[in-house]
């Protein structure tokens, strides 16, 4: 598509455009995904990813990680759950109608609400065995350096993955974690780990190290979404593509039609052309064969008798 006078965000609550705004510049960072869901859509590392960072996604998920490994071939894929102790657990995968089952859990309680309160995204689950790790051992299998962001979206379960961490050794710059329905308060760990927080979209918390405070003087709220080009999400996005390829293709029908036009035009013309011409020999030859038939019968009734009723 042409240039476009906006900015695309893919993830739910334009997350990935809030944490870019705390990495101006920054061309080759590494990120962290816990729960990546979906390789664009409700993601908030694609926009990182397009710009040449790379990372860890970890979606137990079966269907969502077959779309990660397809379209994420330079980042580190892996289908494990994420806890505070490594075993084998029961992921609730829950099918939702659009196929993207992004609200999956490994959390007890996160299963018991959804039993009493269910709704169209929740009635219909199963449950698979799945391999579950801790982030300290998944760091350090892939030898992890630098991480400049980590994002939590776990269904509930982000107090364990947060404790399965060895904050001493693996602390990324920036954590973004949803914070809407806290099953059991992860807060203090991430406090006591020498954290605060800087901000909350409404529902995540965003939380820098110590040792980053200085990304903070880089993120302006207000700046980011009243200076800039507006900010879309990708469905809406979507949206305006499809129509935009709707009107290309009905542009290029309609050219094609004009060309057709133009091609019978053409045709009629050069038809009217030549029966112009027939007509006018016609014209000319008409006269001439009255002529003709007019002396055939002036000779016929001098030389045969009986010939003046030819």
């Amino acid at each position: 598509m042409p240039s476009q006078p906006y900015t695309v965000s893919y993830s739910q609550n334009f997350e990935d455009r809030i944490i870019e705004a705390f990495f101006p510049g920054l061309k080759d960072g590494f990120y962290v995904d816990v729960g990546a869901n979906h390789p664009f859509y409700h993601s908030v590392t694609k926009i990182f990813y397009d710009k040449g960072w790379r990372g860890i996604n970890l979606e137990p998920n079966p269907m969502l990680f077959k779309q990660i490994e397809q379209n994420r071939k330079r980042d580190i894929n892996l289908r494990f759950g994420v806890g505070d102790q490594a075993g084998e657990f029961d992921l609730r995968v829950y099918h939702s109608s659009d196929g993207l089952e992004g609200i999956s859990t490994l959390s007890s309680s996160m299963k018991q609400d959804y039993l009493e309160n269910t709704n169209k995204e929740t009635e219909k689950f199963s449950d698979v065995k799945i391999e579950v790790k801790t982030l300290e051992q998944i760091f350090k299998k892939q030898n992890v350096k630098t991480i400049n962001f980590m994002k939590v979206d776990v269904e509930g379960f982000e107090y364990e993955v947060l404790k399965g961490n060895n904050w001493k050794k693996y602390r990324p710059e920036l954590i973004c974690i949803e914070a809407n329905h806290i099953m059991k308060d992860w807060r203090p760990i991430v406090s006591e780990a020498g954290y605060s927080l800087v901000f909350n979209d409404g529902l995540n918390d965003y939380y820098l190290a110590s040792e980053a405070m200085h990304r903070s003087a880089n993120f302006d709220y207000a700046k980011l979404f009243l200076s800039n080009e507006p900010i879309i999400a990708f469905e809406i996005y979507e949206k305006i593509r499809s129509l935009s390829q709707a009107y290309d293709e009905s542009s290029a029908q309609a050219e094609s039609l004009v060309k057709e036009l133009a091609k019978c035009q053409k045709w009629l013309k050069t038809a009217h052309s030549d029966l112009a011409e027939k007509n006018a020999l016609i014209n000319e030859i008409t006269p001439l064969r009255k002529h003709i038939k007019r002396q055939v019968k002036a000779r016929a009734a001098k030389h045969l008798p009986g010939s003046k009723d030819l």
